[in-house]
């Protein structure tokens, strides 16, 4: 068996993907397998992954007829990987050579640790990228990891196992992915990072993320609030316990209560209809 397994969705992404794929061919440690989770593309994807995988066995291509999206791609990659250690990696961003060597190292010296991941850049529209050092009040507030960390799957498996939440159809399924395996796990996760620049995240104009509207980053922020309020009361108060919004509260009652309120809220029922 491998002893690291790389999960690849891939979907429409024809121009990037060999790139992406070398980067997985290049690495200085071997033992791998690749699995590409094609998603349907109606560009060359298909006949790039096919070509690398028909000179090289450790590229394995999934075909699927249409778009099952990121989440579900992933999730079904996992149930067929075959490695000790996971490295999901999107189709179009690149690690360097010596990644998988640094991070496998980390992990069999050290069974305590829970993900590696690497010093990162980016590169194409953007390559300013202020990305802060894990820790879980700073995680819950922002994703400070990347999708592309090494983690064992039998950790995953033993402790989690639930994959990829399919609902969150608008990006940061991998915020919520961390949040949920950092969640069933029986003490806090041991995150180390490694001191070098191995991953590079490419930009691009129409790059999911970057759609993301302030609505809904809003609603996806909800979303993971509302699914992880353990994990959150463990670093956060809930804001409705707080002294300012108790009195914010009584202050609102108290003006509902009065007649100028009541006579605005009035007009304000009336000027609708």
């Amino acid at each position: 068996m491998p002893a690291v397994t790389v999960i690849i969705p891939s979907y429409n992404l024809g121009q990037y993907i060999g790139e992406t794929l070398q980067s997985v061919k290049d690495q200085t440690y071997k033992d791998w397998e690749c699995l590409i989770v094609e998603n349907g593309s109606t560009d060359n994807s298909k006949e790039i992954i096919r070509e690398f995988a028909s000179v090289d066995g450790r590229f394995k291509l999934i075909p699927l007829l249409s778009n099952v999206g990121v989440a579900a791609a992933r999730n079904l990659a996992m149930q067929r990987s075959l490695g000790k250690y996971i490295l999901f990696l999107d189709a179009d961003d690149l690690i360097s050579p010596k990644y998988m060597e640094e991070a496998v190292a980390v992990l069999e010296e050290d069974p305590s640790v829970t993900v590696v991941y690497a010093q990162a850049d980016r590169f194409g529209t953007e390559t300013e990228w202020d990305l802060p050092a894990f820790d879980m009040g700073t995680m819950l507030a922002s994703n400070c990891l990347y999708i592309s960390c090494f983690f064992r799957k039998r950790e995953y498996d033993l402790y989690y196992g639930g994959g990829f939440d399919t609902a969150f159809v608008n990006g940061y399924e991998d915020w919520d992915f961390w949040l949920s395996f950092f969640e069933s796990l029986p003490q806090e996760p041991n995150v180390v990072q490694l001191p070098e620049v191995y991953f590079h995240y490419r930009t691009r104009p129409d790059s999911r993320n970057k759609g993301v509207s302030d609505e809904v980053l809003k609603e996806i922020r909800h979303m993971l609030w509302e699914k992880h309020k353990a994990l959150y009361s463990k670093y956060f108060c809930d804001p409705t316990l707080t002294v300012e919004y108790r009195r914010m509260e009584r202050a609102f009652l108290k003006a509902s209560k009065s007649l100028g309120w009541q006579l605005r809220m009035g007009m304000k029922e009336l000027l609708k209809k």
